[in-house]
């Protein structure tokens, strides 16, 4: 084998270890995080199909990344998180309900209405 070789996979096996420490970072920096919740909206609701090279027109066994977006109530950012298919099939557009995360993660999200008073005082 080619010297070049080894340098390629070094560079390839690199960018695999980098790639998994900064999973680990973000995955401790959520844990480190307090619960925060607030009252959202669906605001938007995707299904992007997973396409590989050569399998574009196999639609038998088409796989999919679902992802939502809320939009808090009392204005603010919006938060897009990528979830399962079947959280993703309960979830309607315009569902009111209370969001908690913990970083950048979603940790649960009930639909319902929000309390008459949470307004008042924020």
């Amino acid at each position: 084998m080619p010297w070049w070789w080894f340098l390629v996979m070094i560079i390839i096996v690199g960018m695999v270890v980098y790639q998994l420490w900064r999973n680990v970072q973000q995955r401790r920096w959520d844990s480190a995080q307090p619960l925060h919740s607030l009252w959202v909206t669906v605001s938007k609701r995707e299904e992007i199909p997973i396409t590989r090279p050569g399998k574009e027109n196999e639609d038998r066994h088409k796989r999919y990344r679902y992802f939502i977006e809320f939009t808090p109530l009392e204005g603010g950012e919006s938060r897009r998180f990528q979830i399962k298919r079947k959280q993703f099939q309960d979830l309607t557009q315009d569902l009111i309900g209370e969001l908690t995360i913990r970083g950048s993660r979603l940790v649960s999200f009930e639909a319902g209405e929000p309390p008459a008073d949470s307004s008042e005082g924020q």
